[in-house]
């Protein structure tokens, strides 16, 4: 009598390191992986076939231990990810403080900026390139060479974003991001009241 071929519940490999299988009632194969710190991560291969999840699992834990080497987080996030927490934290700062202030130019930057334009890209992967066309994108939309006041807006929402990754471990804070340019069209001062307009506003504020 043939006896039936019993597929292992689990299959190890790299020494134990990467260990795939299926959870009961399951198509899809899981994988969990150590680290480089000695700790797991459990995520889906995304294959029903048992030969195609392995070859996922061994890409996925060979790719984690090359950006921990790097000093990056082991898996990749997005920048849209990353600037979204970086938003939800400015939005609970501003609740706080129920005033108009700077932070809520930041989340403005963050929202109708940083996050249409560089939406699934990963941080460290941004060049001095890709930071140049998104001025010159951004430029355009405001339809105007933008003042240094409004640079230092954009350099700030930017840094708090580059923050927020270090902070989690998703870069490392040796790893290079390009800055963005703060230099720009200077701001002109009002000239001083004439004394029409004096005689105007005092006018005024005895009926104000």
């Amino acid at each position: 009598m043939i006896k039936p071929f019993i597929q292992p519940k689990s299959i190890r490999l790299r020494d134990g390191e990467v260990v795939v299988y299926r959870r009961t009632r399951s198509l899809i194969y899981q994988c969990r992986y150590k680290l480089a710190n000695g700790t797991w991560h459990r995520r889906s291969t995304g294959k029903a076939a048992l030969e195609h999840a392995i070859a996922r699992a061994c890409d996925m834990y060979d790719e984690s231990r090359y950006r921990q080497r790097l000093g990056l987080a082991h898996r990749a996030h997005s920048f849209a990810h990353i600037a979204g927490m970086c938003l939800e934290e400015l939005r609970f700062q501003i609740d706080l403080k129920k005033t108009k202030s700077s932070l809520n130019d930041y989340a403005s930057v963050i929202e109708r900026y940083f996050i249409p334009y560089f939406g699934e890209r990963q941080i460290e992967e941004l060049t001095h390139t890709d930071i140049r066309e998104f001025e010159m994108w951004r430029d355009r939309r405001l339809s105007r060479r933008p003042k240094t006041s409004t640079l230092n807006n954009f350099s700030s929402a930017w840094n708090r974003v580059i923050a927020k990754a270090i902070e989690h471990g998703y870069i490392s804070e040796h790893v290079p991001v390009p800055k963005l340019t703060s230099k720009g069209v200077k701001g002109k001062t009002r000239p001083a009241f004439s004394e029409q307009e004096i005689d105007q506003l005092l006018l005024f504020m005895d009926s104000w």
